[in-house]
């Protein structure tokens, strides 16, 4: 298993350069090839019949503007896809939702990379929405970059965090292809040490041990008693252990209640330290 096609999202981001070199030396090591996809519609686009067609029309000159920040987009992803010597790169346009354009998309691929939301962004809101909204329609899993800090795609340290959930199965079994090159994995299963038994846990903890030693990946358990909350939990842990991917499952509840009750998909969105592969 491996990563044939990756699927990357195109869109505003101040730390683009340093994503988009992670998924092509990402793509290159796979020997695959990476797609980009932008959302953007062609200009002129008809506001209200032919008002749009005035060249000082607002909707129009909005629209061309946007055309072209999308336009420098891909010639800045397909510049640094050539500089990082991947030849099977391409840039796609899809003039549906920013959202929908990624998901569709998705099902022509086998792994999704998208940037973190940066609060530098002036429509922060708009673009951390999107990204919940991927997280939980992608077909595919969701390998999702830090806006802050280089990352190495190559090697290091590997937090697997463990719940026990389908969703925590089929995460690591997407993370397989970065697994099995990362220098270390610690599959951790976090616990409330006042509301769970430690030795009821340890048992499905080995077993995915084991399950995970069968695809040649060798791995360190950890039950790890922490009354924080759990993306908190796994953040410190990662720190410690100098972890250059975390691995989860995404929305274990509805997206709804982690808004308001908090959970480790919405802390890792917000505050994630290194890269993070979700799967819904």
């Amino acid at each position: 298993m491996t990563y044939r096609t990756i699927l990357y999202s195109i869109e505003e981001d101040p730390a683009a350069e340093s994503h988009i070199d992670y998924a092509a030396n990402l793509a290159r090591f796979c020997e695959g090839r990476l797609v980009g996809v932008g959302c953007h519609r062609p200009s002129p686009y008809p506001s209200d019949g032919a008002v749009a067609f005035v060249a000082g029309d607002p909707l129009t000159i909005e629209l061309r503007e946007a055309e072209e920040a999308a336009l420098a987009r891909e010639s800045v992803f397909l510049q640094r896809c050539h500089l990082a010597g991947l030849a099977t790169a391409e840039a796609i346009r899809d003039n549906s939702t920013p959202t929908f354009a990624v998901v569709a998309n998705a099902l022509f691929a086998d792994l999704v990379v998208m940037p973190q939301p940066s609060p530098d962004l002036q429509a922060y809101g708009e673009h951390r929405g999107r990204a919940e909204a991927i997280l939980q329609q992608s077909p595919r899993p969701v390998l999702m970059l830090p806006y802050a800090g280089r990352f190495e795609s190559q090697t290091g340290p590997v937090l697997v965090a463990w719940d026990g959930s389908a969703g925590a199965g089929r995460a690591a079994s997407a993370a397989l292809p970065l697994l099995r090159r990362a220098s270390a994995v610690h599959l951790v299963q976090v616990f409330d040490p006042g509301k769970e038994d430690a030795t009821m846990l340890e048992p499905d903890l080995k077993r995915a041990a084991t399950w995970l030693g069968g695809h040649g990946v060798k791995v360190k358990t950890e039950l790890l008693a922490n009354s924080l909350p759990v993306g908190q939990a796994l953040l410190s842990e990662g720190a410690d252990r100098g972890v250059q991917l975390f691995v989860m499952g995404a929305w274990g509840r509805s997206r709804l209640v982690e808004r308001v009750l908090g959970g480790a998909t919405r802390t890792m969105v917000e505050s994630m330290t290194a890269p993070v592969l979700f799967t819904h």
